[in-house]
Protein backbone atom coordinates (compact mmCIF):
# COMPACT_ATOMS: atom_id res chain seq x y z
CA UNK A 1 0.00 0.00 0.00
CA UNK A 2 1.21 3.30 -0.84
CA UNK A 3 2.25 5.97 1.45
CA UNK A 4 0.39 9.28 0.91
CA UNK A 5 2.25 12.02 1.03
CA UNK A 6 0.31 14.86 2.76
CA UNK A 7 2.72 17.51 1.97
CA UNK A 8 2.14 17.18 -1.69
CA UNK A 9 -1.34 17.34 -1.11
CA UNK A 10 -1.31 20.15 0.83
CA UNK A 11 0.79 21.92 -2.01
CA UNK A 12 -1.61 21.11 -4.50
CA UNK A 13 -4.52 22.39 -2.71
CA UNK A 14 -2.46 25.51 -1.95
CA UNK A 15 -2.13 26.23 -6.08
CA UNK A 16 -5.71 25.04 -7.34
CA UNK A 17 -6.76 27.54 -4.26
CA UNK A 18 -4.06 30.96 -5.61
CA UNK A 19 -4.69 29.88 -9.17
CA UNK A 20 -8.81 29.91 -8.23
CA UNK A 21 -8.50 33.49 -6.81
CA UNK A 22 -6.34 35.00 -9.94
CA UNK A 23 -8.72 33.63 -12.16
CA UNK A 24 -11.61 35.46 -10.00
CA UNK A 25 -9.52 38.73 -9.95
CA UNK A 26 -9.38 38.62 -13.68
CA UNK A 27 -13.10 37.63 -14.70
CA UNK A 28 -14.24 40.52 -12.13
CA UNK A 29 -11.71 43.23 -14.09
CA UNK A 30 -13.14 41.82 -17.34
CA UNK A 31 -16.48 42.54 -15.69
CA UNK A 32 -15.97 46.07 -14.91
CA UNK A 33 -14.10 46.87 -17.71
CA UNK A 34 -16.99 46.11 -19.84
CA UNK A 35 -20.05 46.79 -17.13
CA UNK A 36 -18.50 49.82 -14.89
CA UNK A 37 -16.15 51.65 -17.11
CA UNK A 38 -17.09 55.48 -16.75
CA UNK A 39 -18.65 56.92 -19.79
CA UNK A 40 -16.18 58.96 -22.07
CA UNK A 41 -16.49 62.55 -22.98
CA UNK A 42 -17.18 63.94 -26.09
CA UNK A 43 -16.57 67.17 -28.01
CA UNK A 44 -18.67 68.58 -30.63
CA UNK A 45 -17.98 72.01 -32.96
CA UNK A 46 -20.11 73.18 -35.20
CA UNK A 47 -18.85 75.84 -37.80
CA UNK A 48 -19.50 77.61 -40.96
CA UNK A 49 -16.30 77.52 -42.51
CA UNK A 50 -17.24 80.85 -44.90
CA UNK A 51 -17.37 79.76 -48.24
CA UNK A 52 -15.38 76.30 -48.22
CA UNK A 53 -12.27 78.38 -46.62
CA UNK A 54 -13.36 81.45 -49.36
CA UNK A 55 -11.03 78.39 -51.25
CA UNK A 56 -7.84 79.37 -49.82
CA UNK A 57 -4.99 77.23 -49.05
CA UNK A 58 -3.56 79.09 -46.01
CA UNK A 59 -7.47 79.49 -44.98
CA UNK A 60 -7.83 75.93 -44.85
CA UNK A 61 -4.33 74.90 -43.42
CA UNK A 62 -4.78 77.41 -40.43
CA UNK A 63 -8.12 75.58 -40.11
CA UNK A 64 -6.12 72.11 -39.71
CA UNK A 65 -4.04 72.96 -37.36
CA UNK A 66 -6.70 74.93 -35.27
CA UNK A 67 -8.69 71.48 -35.42
CA UNK A 68 -5.83 68.98 -34.41
CA UNK A 69 -5.45 71.78 -31.37
CA UNK A 70 -9.39 71.67 -30.19
CA UNK A 71 -9.28 67.68 -30.34
CA UNK A 72 -12.99 67.39 -31.22
CA UNK A 73 -14.54 64.18 -31.52
CA UNK A 74 -17.07 65.40 -34.05
CA UNK A 75 -17.24 68.62 -35.91
CA UNK A 76 -20.27 69.72 -38.03
CA UNK A 77 -19.37 72.03 -41.01
CA UNK A 78 -21.58 74.67 -43.21
CA UNK A 79 -20.69 75.76 -46.38
CA UNK A 80 -18.00 73.23 -47.88
CA UNK A 81 -18.53 74.94 -51.05
CA UNK A 82 -15.66 73.08 -53.85
CA UNK A 83 -15.45 69.82 -51.79
CA UNK A 84 -16.26 66.54 -52.94
CA UNK A 85 -16.90 63.54 -50.81
CA UNK A 86 -13.42 62.25 -51.44
CA UNK A 87 -11.62 65.81 -50.73
CA UNK A 88 -13.57 66.01 -47.49
CA UNK A 89 -12.72 62.90 -46.32
CA UNK A 90 -9.32 63.55 -47.09
CA UNK A 91 -9.01 66.55 -45.13
CA UNK A 92 -10.71 65.50 -42.06
CA UNK A 93 -8.13 62.41 -42.21
CA UNK A 94 -5.70 65.60 -40.77
CA UNK A 95 -7.42 66.48 -38.06
CA UNK A 96 -7.66 63.15 -37.37
CA UNK A 97 -10.94 62.09 -38.02
CA UNK A 98 -11.00 59.01 -40.57
CA UNK A 99 -14.61 58.97 -40.75
CA UNK A 100 -16.48 62.06 -42.80
CA UNK A 101 -19.65 62.66 -44.60
CA UNK A 102 -20.76 65.59 -46.86
CA UNK A 103 -24.29 66.01 -47.57
CA UNK A 104 -23.91 67.13 -51.23
CA UNK A 105 -20.77 67.75 -53.75
CA UNK A 106 -22.89 71.64 -55.20
CA UNK A 107 -23.39 74.59 -53.33
CA UNK A 108 -23.68 75.18 -50.02
CA UNK A 109 -22.88 71.21 -48.36
CA UNK A 110 -22.92 70.85 -44.90
CA UNK A 111 -20.72 68.27 -43.50
CA UNK A 112 -20.02 66.14 -40.26
CA UNK A 113 -16.69 64.47 -39.43
CA UNK A 114 -15.58 62.38 -36.47
CA UNK A 115 -12.97 59.95 -34.54
CA UNK A 116 -16.02 57.38 -34.23
CA UNK A 117 -18.52 55.23 -37.46
CA UNK A 118 -21.04 57.61 -38.75
CA UNK A 119 -23.78 55.52 -39.00
CA UNK A 120 -27.12 55.45 -40.00
CA UNK A 121 -26.79 58.42 -42.78
CA UNK A 122 -29.66 59.73 -44.13
CA UNK A 123 -29.40 63.24 -46.24
CA UNK A 124 -32.15 65.52 -46.26
CA UNK A 125 -32.29 67.55 -49.27
CA UNK A 126 -35.80 68.05 -50.88
CA UNK A 127 -37.23 71.47 -50.19
CA UNK A 128 -33.99 72.74 -48.59
CA UNK A 129 -32.56 75.79 -49.39
CA UNK A 130 -29.21 73.92 -48.40
CA UNK A 131 -29.23 70.74 -47.40
CA UNK A 132 -29.45 68.95 -44.14
CA UNK A 133 -27.31 65.67 -43.18
CA UNK A 134 -28.56 63.11 -40.22
CA UNK A 135 -25.79 60.81 -38.89
CA UNK A 136 -25.62 58.64 -35.67
CA UNK A 137 -22.12 58.35 -33.77
CA UNK A 138 -21.57 56.83 -30.58
CA UNK A 139 -25.75 56.15 -29.97
CA UNK A 140 -26.33 60.44 -30.46
CA UNK A 141 -28.20 61.30 -33.21
CA UNK A 142 -26.85 64.50 -35.12
CA UNK A 143 -28.58 66.33 -37.45
CA UNK A 144 -26.77 69.34 -39.04
CA UNK A 145 -28.37 72.43 -40.38
CA UNK A 146 -28.06 75.17 -42.39
CA UNK A 147 -31.53 76.89 -43.20
CA UNK A 148 -31.90 79.49 -45.98
CA UNK A 149 -30.72 83.11 -45.09
CA UNK A 150 -33.44 85.15 -46.80
CA UNK A 151 -36.92 83.81 -45.66
CA UNK A 152 -38.00 83.56 -42.50
CA UNK A 153 -41.32 81.18 -43.78
CA UNK A 154 -38.66 79.32 -45.53
CA UNK A 155 -36.43 78.49 -42.17
CA UNK A 156 -39.96 77.25 -40.45
CA UNK A 157 -40.75 74.79 -43.40
CA UNK A 158 -37.07 73.37 -43.83
CA UNK A 159 -37.64 72.76 -39.17
CA UNK A 160 -40.72 71.35 -39.77
CA UNK A 161 -38.35 68.88 -42.02
CA UNK A 162 -35.85 67.88 -39.56
CA UNK A 163 -38.54 67.87 -37.00
CA UNK A 164 -40.57 64.76 -38.74
CA UNK A 165 -37.42 63.55 -39.75
CA UNK A 166 -36.62 62.83 -35.98
CA UNK A 167 -40.10 62.06 -35.21
CA UNK A 168 -40.10 59.16 -38.13
CA UNK A 169 -36.90 58.18 -36.85
CA UNK A 170 -38.22 58.06 -33.36
CA UNK A 171 -35.27 59.67 -32.58
CA UNK A 172 -36.73 63.08 -30.10
CA UNK A 173 -36.92 61.01 -26.94
CA UNK A 174 -33.25 59.90 -27.35
CA UNK A 175 -29.80 61.33 -27.41
CA UNK A 176 -30.27 64.37 -30.23
CA UNK A 177 -28.11 67.20 -31.25
CA UNK A 178 -29.20 69.12 -33.77
CA UNK A 179 -26.59 71.55 -34.96
CA UNK A 180 -25.36 74.12 -37.48
CA UNK A 181 -25.89 77.89 -38.99
CA UNK A 182 -29.65 78.38 -38.66
CA UNK A 183 -29.87 81.60 -39.57
CA UNK A 184 -33.01 82.35 -37.02
CA UNK A 185 -32.66 83.91 -33.24
CA UNK A 186 -33.20 82.54 -30.59
CA UNK A 187 -35.89 83.66 -27.88
CA UNK A 188 -33.35 83.86 -25.63
CA UNK A 189 -31.88 86.52 -26.78
CA UNK A 190 -35.11 88.55 -27.37
CA UNK A 191 -34.25 91.36 -25.10
CA UNK A 192 -30.73 91.71 -26.62
CA UNK A 193 -32.43 92.07 -29.78
CA UNK A 194 -35.14 94.86 -28.61
CA UNK A 195 -32.23 96.93 -27.11
CA UNK A 196 -30.35 96.13 -30.21
CA UNK A 197 -31.96 97.78 -33.02
CA UNK A 198 -32.04 94.89 -35.07
CA UNK A 199 -35.46 94.39 -35.95
CA UNK A 200 -35.45 98.18 -37.48
CA UNK A 201 -32.13 97.37 -39.52
CA UNK A 202 -33.84 94.11 -40.92
CA UNK A 203 -36.63 96.20 -42.11
CA UNK A 204 -34.86 98.74 -43.90
CA UNK A 205 -32.65 96.06 -45.26
CA UNK A 206 -36.01 94.33 -46.53
CA UNK A 207 -36.99 97.80 -47.95
CA UNK A 208 -33.71 97.70 -49.78
CA UNK A 209 -33.55 94.01 -50.89
CA UNK A 210 -37.00 92.35 -52.40
CA UNK A 211 -35.42 89.28 -51.69
CA UNK A 212 -34.78 89.70 -47.75
CA UNK A 213 -38.27 88.20 -46.10
CA UNK A 214 -36.34 87.57 -42.49
CA UNK A 215 -39.07 89.59 -40.42
CA UNK A 216 -42.60 87.50 -39.75
CA UNK A 217 -45.80 88.79 -41.16
CA UNK A 218 -46.12 91.17 -38.82
CA UNK A 219 -43.12 92.99 -39.80
CA UNK A 220 -41.48 91.40 -36.21
CA UNK A 221 -38.51 89.41 -36.05
CA UNK A 222 -39.46 85.42 -35.77
CA UNK A 223 -38.24 83.24 -33.12
CA UNK A 224 -40.45 80.95 -34.70
CA UNK A 225 -37.88 78.31 -35.59
CA UNK A 226 -35.85 77.92 -32.52
CA UNK A 227 -39.01 78.03 -30.69
CA UNK A 228 -39.92 75.02 -32.73
CA UNK A 229 -37.06 72.93 -31.39
CA UNK A 230 -37.42 73.80 -28.17
CA UNK A 231 -41.06 73.27 -28.21
CA UNK A 232 -40.33 69.65 -29.29
CA UNK A 233 -38.27 69.23 -26.26
CA UNK A 234 -34.37 70.01 -27.06
CA UNK A 235 -33.06 72.62 -25.32
CA UNK A 236 -30.96 75.86 -26.32
CA UNK A 237 -27.72 74.66 -24.63
CA UNK A 238 -26.17 78.36 -24.88
CA UNK A 239 -28.61 79.70 -22.49
CA UNK A 240 -28.04 76.64 -20.12
CA UNK A 241 -24.60 78.34 -19.49
CA UNK A 242 -24.84 81.96 -20.21
CA UNK A 243 -27.35 84.61 -19.33
CA UNK A 244 -25.88 87.50 -21.27
CA UNK A 245 -26.43 87.69 -25.14
CA UNK A 246 -22.98 86.98 -27.39
CA UNK A 247 -22.87 87.20 -31.05
CA UNK A 248 -22.19 83.87 -33.18
CA UNK A 249 -21.66 86.26 -36.08
CA UNK A 250 -20.63 88.14 -37.87
CA UNK A 251 -16.85 87.78 -36.57
CA UNK A 252 -14.07 89.92 -36.62
CA UNK A 253 -14.17 89.47 -40.63
CA UNK A 254 -16.37 92.61 -40.33
CA UNK A 255 -14.80 94.62 -37.30
CA UNK A 256 -16.82 97.97 -37.57
CA UNK A 257 -20.29 96.60 -37.76
CA UNK A 258 -23.18 97.90 -35.70
CA UNK A 259 -24.61 96.64 -32.74
CA UNK A 260 -27.96 96.05 -34.44
CA UNK A 261 -25.91 93.88 -37.30
CA UNK A 262 -24.80 91.22 -34.31
CA UNK A 263 -26.72 88.60 -34.03
CA UNK A 264 -26.33 84.98 -32.48
CA UNK A 265 -27.85 82.36 -35.54
CA UNK A 266 -25.65 79.65 -34.63
CA UNK A 267 -27.11 76.70 -32.48
CA UNK A 268 -26.42 73.60 -30.94
CA UNK A 269 -29.40 72.51 -29.41
CA UNK A 270 -30.09 69.31 -27.46
CA UNK A 271 -32.34 67.30 -26.24
CA UNK A 272 -33.61 66.12 -22.77
CA UNK A 273 -31.04 63.00 -22.03
CA UNK A 274 -27.87 64.41 -23.48
CA UNK A 275 -28.91 68.17 -21.29
CA UNK A 276 -27.68 66.08 -17.85
CA UNK A 277 -24.69 64.93 -19.81
CA UNK A 278 -23.83 68.77 -21.26
CA UNK A 279 -20.67 70.08 -18.99
CA UNK A 280 -20.12 72.98 -21.21
CA UNK A 281 -20.97 75.42 -24.62
CA UNK A 282 -18.62 78.09 -25.64
CA UNK A 283 -18.71 80.11 -28.67
CA UNK A 284 -15.13 80.51 -29.44
CA UNK A 285 -13.54 83.64 -29.83
CA UNK A 286 -9.76 83.76 -30.35
CA UNK A 287 -6.77 85.50 -32.71
CA UNK A 288 -7.63 82.31 -35.15
CA UNK A 289 -11.94 82.43 -35.31
CA UNK A 290 -11.61 86.41 -35.04
CA UNK A 291 -11.04 86.47 -38.65
CA UNK A 292 -11.05 82.52 -40.25
CA UNK A 293 -14.42 82.96 -41.04
CA UNK A 294 -17.48 85.19 -40.78
CA UNK A 295 -19.02 82.93 -38.03
CA UNK A 296 -17.63 82.16 -34.88
CA UNK A 297 -17.59 78.23 -33.93
CA UNK A 298 -19.49 76.73 -31.23
CA UNK A 299 -17.83 73.91 -28.95
CA UNK A 300 -19.72 71.55 -26.35
CA UNK A 301 -18.63 69.11 -24.15
CA UNK A 302 -20.52 66.20 -22.86
CA UNK A 303 -19.45 63.78 -20.29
Amino acid sequence: MKRINMFKINKISEMKYILGSILCCVAFCICISFTGRKPKGLTVITYNVWNGFESQNQRRDTFVQWAKKQNADVIAFEELNNFTQVKFSDLAKTWGHPYAVICKESGYPVGISSKYPITNVYKLMKGMHHGCLYGEIEGISFFVVHFSPFSSAKRMQEADSVLKTLQEKKRLKGEVIVLGDFNAFSPHDSLFYAQSGARDSMFVAEKKNKVLQNLNEANEIDYKVVRGFLNAGLFDSFSLFHKTFQNSYPSMVYPTVPLSSKCRIDHLLISEKLKKRCKSLEIIKDSVTDTLSDHYPLKSVFQ
